[in-house]
């Protein structure tokens, strides 16, 4: 007979199992990294030998409901529809979806369309039989925003993992057309000839999440000159007040009698590009945040970014609750030359001074990235990451996603310590693989207790070299407190960012490791604000790994705690110092099931999807059909 489980997942916890300390409670974060997928039968036998990994059964929340007794005729017959629809083997029953570190929830009905058309029959037949309708990109979002999740309705997941077309437009490609489910390192990708550079860069960027819910969830990444994933110039599908599906189309693309028709021949046609003469010379919606390197380097209390800014295109930051099928993004020149440098302070306060003085100084001469990295997290990265970035060293960034979604399936299996098997491998394996910094760079991050990532670039009007002169500047007047690495060669600078890009990987493998409780977090602080948040006394923090997209000041803390604390009463007092500084969150992985997010938040949802039938319970919103 099959179940629905409504289960309440409470925040900041992830994969859980129980400590050696009777009646104490111990949460583990779930595991990223394909690379423990090597090896699984090792890394099962080694977690059985851990005492103190037992796994443990979620609490549910209560009831439990059979799905045959809720179950509308319609929505019996919908399996069947969907097939007629996207073809048989794109339609899975009954299925477990695992989320990336949050979740796991029943899907009725899994279906992947294969165009703009199909999507819209599949949204429509969905809506006809009043189930729950969830988007979902690549899955790899943090906060469990694209994971099923119970509610009063059977819940069907709309994959767009088969829209993935990817369309420079005019010959200089300015500007690029995605379908919902490019991917954005395909995006990058697809660019690279055409000399220009993609909308975003995430630290997950290996993992290829889709375009679509970089907008919907409001993901920023490591490019500040670029600004968060934004635009206004989408077509998307939302739900209106009598359950029926509307099309809104504000692309700006030259008025062809069906745009949906239009986009499905130029998929199925193999089209390399759009031409310019396809588009509206008239439309002046933006496709990307509008002055962001002005509205960055005004160093006000206002904070640069966050997940509730209700700015712009209704499809921007709307979690799910409509439905994007493609956008348009302004794509940005590449560097006619780049350089990369490591430096390292003695304290936060020059750190700080740096980012003022040299990253922030000017909005026509600001760096590409810009990202800084606490001690403690430098040496989580050392300690448990090395087997992330062997893994993309040795398989490389396009064919780590297959390895991804393998890894969450095996995850969502049936069976003991499936969730602890690869990081419990990498933590054991760690030592054993080399150091992934250069010998130089390694020493001097253990000497310094804060570090600073800068990738200077030039464009043809002398930003590198104003840059530099003002770095030089800054070292030359603190010579003691200040450590400058400058990377050598194409490699370095990828060993660099992939040493960056490891942080939520080797958190996860360490707290796995030892057995210890985890919290991700993640805010916006005020663009003044010129220190590190101090923590609330008696939390128990065993590790704090701190990292930031420091010239947007976007932090995320990586707790490891005792596992004699609450991590929820400790999530609650955090977010209350963090409110009481001026500060907000989420700043950039979404509400999703983690976060609350703040009426006027929830009222613009409900404006954009009255009938609930998109999403539903996101961002701890109502999950019942109307919100009732």
């Amino acid at each position: 007979m099959l179940m629905l489980r409504r289960i309440h997942l409470q925040p900041g916890l992830m994969a859980r199992h129980v400590s050696s300390k009777p009646g104490k409670r111990s949460f583990s974060l779930r595991a990223v990294c394909g690379a423990g997928l090597v090896g699984c039968g090792a890394g099962y036998l080694l977690s059985r030998m851990d005492g103190q990994l037992r796994e443990r059964q979620l609490p549910g929340a209560g009831f439990r409901v059979c799905c045959e007794e809720m179950i509308t005729p319609k929505q019996q017959a919908l399996p069947n529809e969907l097939r007629g629809i996207v073809g048989k083997q794109h339609v899975v029953e009954n299925v477990t979806e695992t989320g990336t570190m949050v979740g796991k929830g029943h899907a009725m009905v899994v279906v992947r369309p294969g165009t703009l058309q199909e999507t819209m029959k599949v949204l429509e037949a969905c809506l006809n039989a009043e189930v729950a309708i969830l988007p979902q990109g690549a899955k790899t979002g943090i906060t469990g925003g694209s994971v099923p999740r119970p509610c009063d309705r059977p819940m069907v997941v709309i994959s767009t993992q088969r829209l993935q077309k990817i369309l420079p437009i005019g010959d200089e490609a300015k500007q690029v057309l995605c379908f919902a489910g490019a991917g954005i390192f395909s995006v990058q990708e697809t660019l690279k000839p055409l000399n220009r550079d993609s909308h975003s860069v995430l630290g997950s960027i290996f993992l290829n999440p889709s375009v679509a819910a970089g907008v919907a969830f409001g993901s920023g990444g490591t490019q500040i000159h670029k600004g968060p994933a934004f635009t206004n110039r989408a077509l998307y599908c939302r739900v209106d007040a009598n359950g029926q599906l509307k099309l809104v189309n504000t692309l700006g693309l030259n008025a062809h009698e069906d745009v949906v028709a239009f986009l499905v021949a130029c998929h199925q046609d193999n089209a390399q590009a759009l031409s310019s003469k396809d588009m509206d010379a008239k439309c002046t919606r933006a496709a990307s945040w509008p002055k962001y390197p002005q509205h960055l380097t005004k160093l006000d209390g206002q904070v640069s970014r966050y997940n509730a800014d209700l700015t712009g295109e209704d499809c921007n930051r709307s979690e799910g609750k409509v439905f994007i099928l493609a956008t348009i993004h302004d794509t940005f020149p590449m560097p006619q030359e780049s350089k990369m440098v490591w430096v390292s302070c003695k304290d936060f306060a020059t750190a700080n001074h740096i980012k003022q003085k040299v990253a922030l100084a000017s909005p026509n001469c600001l760096p590409k990235q810009f990202e800084y990295m606490g001690r403690e997290q430098f040496d989580c990265v050392d300690q448990g990451g090395r087997g992330i970035i062997k893994l993309i060293e040795m398989v490389g960034m396009s064919n780590l996603g297959t390895l991804w979604n393998f890894k969450l399936k095996f995850e969502s299996l049936p069976l003991p310590f499936v969730n602890i098997i690869a990081d419990k491998l990498l933590w054991y394996l760690n030592s054993a693989i080399p150091e992934s910094l250069p010998k130089p760079l390694m020493e001097q991050g253990r000497k310094f207790d804060h570090h600073l990532i800068m990738e200077m670039t030039e464009f043809g009007n002398g930003e590198l070299k104003q840059l530099d002169e003002r770095l030089q500047r800054q070292l030359a007047l603190n010579p003691g407190d200040i450590s400058c690495y400058v990377c050598q060669d194409a490699f370095e600078k990828s060993r660099v960012m992939l040493f960056r890009f490891a942080v939520q990987p080797s958190i996860q493998t360490i707290t796995v490791g030892k057995g210890r409780q985890g919290l991700i977090i993640d805010y916006a602080m005020p663009k003044n604000f010129d220190r590190i948040l101090e923590m609330p006394k008696d939390c128990d923090i065993e590790m704090r790994c701190l990292c930031s997209h420091f010239g947007c000041n976007v932090f995320h803390e990586s707790l490891m705690l005792s596992n004699d604390v609450d991590v929820k009463e400790v999530k609650k007092r955090i977010k209350q110092v963090i409110d009481e500084a001026g500060g907000k969150l989420p700043a950039e992985h979404g509400h999703g099931t983690e976060y609350e997010a703040p009426c006027s938040t929830q009222e613009r949802w409900k404006r954009i999807d009255p009938t609930n039938s998109m999403n539903p319970g996101v961002g701890h919103s109502s999950s019942l059909k109307g919100y009732l």
